[in-house]
């Protein structure tokens, strides 16, 4: 029988410090776009109070050149709609509405009163934006992290990348997220180019590119499933033991999925934000049995 003997407990690993590691506390990255945000209600109320300054002073103009205020405000909001990972249609479509409000003319529309409801909706949009659809794409790759179990996991094998090159951490990234969008063949193909490295990402990788295959084009397995080496056991989420191929052969995907995830948050920085697309699927990788 090929079963792994039952194995005493390893003694606790120690992980070299290296520049992959995050500290424990971070300071909260400042907000660039801070400014543009403040430019939405000054620039909507802007426009109508300078119309107020002007009508006292006796100067009347044309109602369309206060209201550019607004209209550049609604500019500014589409854009940073456009920054969230979210689109948020309401705030995207603002400049539409501006230009048929303001740019074009109408007389039956009093300029004032219309520009000062316009410059609320524009403030109350901003607000909405920023609360409720979240930060920037980029700020949220620099601040989004992992929680609970899936956090705990990812620390247990923070020191498995440091040898790792930033290219197997992106390709890691595009395995899982391939496999756990269904794309079987695409997944087992990026899988297979980076299944000869020696490494516990390699032994993922193929493990991989193995069942994806055969999920791609099911057919009867042929011989006995890969699973992870003894030496990568610390690193795994999962028992690899099972009363049957069938199940050895789901753990082994199970561990190779998670250990793929984890590694690519760790050591690609940069696709954090579409892992975090798949992180409910890893969550409950980690979660079953």
């Amino acid at each position: 029988m090929w079963l792994l003997p039952p194995v005493p407990s390893l003694p606790p690993i120690r992980i070299p410090v290296n520049v992959m590691e995050t500290p424990a506390e971070s300071p909260v990255p400042a907000n660039p776009l801070l400014w543009l945000e403040f430019a939405v209600p000054a620039l909507s109320f802007g426009g109508a109070l300078l119309a107020i300054v002007l009508l006292q002073a006796g100067v009347t103009l044309d109602s369309r050149f206060p209201s550019l205020g607004c209209v550049f405000a609604s500019i500014t909001l589409a854009y940073l709609a456009w920054l969230r990972p979210r689109k948020d249609i309401v705030a995207l479509s603002t400049p539409i509405y501006s230009i048929i409000f303001f740019i074009l003319p109408s007389e039956s529309l009093p300029g004032i009163v219309l520009q000062l409801l316009y410059a609320m909706s524009l403030t109350l949009l901003q607000v909405r934006l920023k609360h409720r659809f979240g930060q920037t794409s980029a700020a949220a790759a620099r601040t989004a992290e992992l929680t609970g179990p899936l956090e705990e996991y990812a620390g247990r094998v923070r020191g498995l990348p440091a040898g790792m090159t930033p290219e197997a951490a992106h390709r890691a990234a595009i395995v899982f997220l391939r496999f756990s969008q269904g794309e079987y063949r695409s997944a087992a193909e990026t899988a297979a180019a980076g299944a000869s490295d020696g490494t516990a990402i390699g032994r993922a990788c193929a493990i991989v590119a193995e069942q994806a295959a055969i999920l791609d084009k099911p057919s009867p397995r042929q011989v006995a499933p890969r699973i992870f080496f003894f030496e990568n056991r610390p690193f795994l989420a999962k028992s690899q033991s099972g009363e049957n191929e069938d199940r050895i052969a789901d753990a082994a995907l199970d561990n190779a999925l998670l250990l793929l995830f984890a590694a690519a948050w760790i050591g690609s920085e940069a696709d954090r934000p579409r892992l975090l697309t798949g992180r409910a699927f890893a969550e409950k990788l980690l979660e079953s049995t």
